[in-house]
């Protein structure tokens, strides 16, 4: 089983702090991440609408479960989306010319995986759409 990351767009008054802080409380590796969330990290469908409200693109399959239990990263997380991970993440970087530039190259690396990945002509459209704001990933 797979997840699906995609590349997000926050968009301006949509998204709190605190919808990161709840949104990824229970992620595993997550700067948000609390291993004792108690009631106030509880998920609603209001905050996964809010966050599938936010423009975004699909970037490829990925299994970060079974990287880490199997401990290969190489069969299970595609290099290309790995890559878009480490770039983009939880840190809401600004899309610009230099950012576009790095996710481009990324989704040339090679994919050794049987898993399926996007386009870079459409990540890259996607990206250029949306330039000055700022951008994360998701995996659902």
């Amino acid at each position: 089983m797979a997840a699906d990351m995609h590349i997000h767009v926050f968009g301006e008054g949509q998204l709190t702090e605190d919808d990161f802080r709840i949104f990824f409380s229970n992620v595993l590796g997550s700067k948000w991440f609390q291993m004792n969330r108690g009631e106030a990290y509880e998920k609603d469908d209001a905050l996964y609408h809010k966050f599938d409200a936010c423009p975004n693109i699909w970037v490829g399959e990925v299994s970060w479960l079974k990287a880490a239990l199997f401990s290969s990263p190489e069969d299970f997380i595609p290099d290309p989306v790995g890559e878009v991970n480490e770039i983009i993440g939880e840190d809401l970087p600004v899309v610009d010319d230099e950012l576009i530039k790095k996710i481009e190259a990324a989704l040339k690396l090679a994919n050794n995986t049987s898993y399926a990945i996007s386009t870079s002509d459409q990540i890259v459209e996607f990206l250029r759409k949306h330039k000055g704001k700022r951008a994360f990933t998701v995996s659902w």
